[in-house]
């Protein structure tokens, strides 16, 4: 639920206020990736998780729904800042305000877990720092992947972190897995290979990277920004 639902938010978001315009091959490629994760659901039904709820379901739904939602916002915003300003910048004030949301956030809701951890086990410790280089990676490599691309692509791809799990889960668990997993994880990278083939730029990059162009060629000859603007057009 959580992958799926951040996707139609994301590109909604993008057609309206991005001005982002959407061929078939787009869809297409969206519609064979949510195939893949109902071959997901599909095996988990046939292999019977899934069946036994929390007391609360409709309130656990609803803040995934509110969850997903949130995270498709906050990648819409990423893809307008990253074509239209500067990574760096963006990973700045991203680690700034982080720090101090994460940190508030930490010690109103999680200050009775981190008292009780074991901070003498070095496992628990080298498990806590690879956590953290690993989202530090994550979080790095976002941006640019999201400027080459687009928010709906980075979200598609997450779509493939199942299969990533169940891998992982294979080594280290021991699980066995069901061979509509191999499927969902064809599909989903077929998906975004269609959704790949043609770019989608925003609205405003076309002249954000006009005015950035004239701005390089002025710092190096001099001529003057109007002159420029003017033989452009001619």
């Amino acid at each position: 639920m959580l992958d799926c639902f951040s996707i139609p938010t994301v590109l909604a978001l993008s057609w309206i206020f991005l001005k982002i315009r959407y061929k078939i091959v787009h869809i297409l490629g969206v519609g064979v990736c949510l195939v893949g994760v109902g071959c997901v659901v599909w095996a988990d039904v046939d292999e019977g998780k899934g069946g036994v709820g929390g007391n609360d379901r409709l309130l656990g739904d609803m803040l995934c729904l509110s969850g997903a939602t949130l995270y498709g916002i906050s990648n819409v915003v990423e893809e307008f800042v990253v074509k239209m300003h500067d990574c760096i910048e963006f990973l700045g004030m991203l680690g700034l305000f982080g720090s101090v949301i994460n940190g508030i956030q930490l010690a109103i809701l999680e200050r009775q877990e981190v008292a009780v951890i074991r901070w003498e086990q070095w496992q628990i410790v080298a498990l806590v720092i690879s956590f953290a280089v690993c989202l530090f990676f994550l979080y790095s490599t976002m941006p640019v992947v999201m400027r080459i691309s687009s928010a709906t692509a980075v979200n598609l791809s997450i779509l493939s972190a199942d299969f990533y799990s169940l891998l992982i889960g294979v080594f280290l668990f021991q699980y066995k897995f069901h061979v509509l997993y191999i499927l969902s994880f064809t599909l989903v990278a077929t998906g975004v290979l269609l959704y790949s083939l043609k770019p989608t730029p925003i609205a405003h990059q076309t002249g954000h990277y006009r005015s950035e162009l004239l701005a390089r060629i002025h710092y190096k000859t001099k001529i003057p920004l109007l002159k420029l603007s003017t033989q452009c057009l001619d």
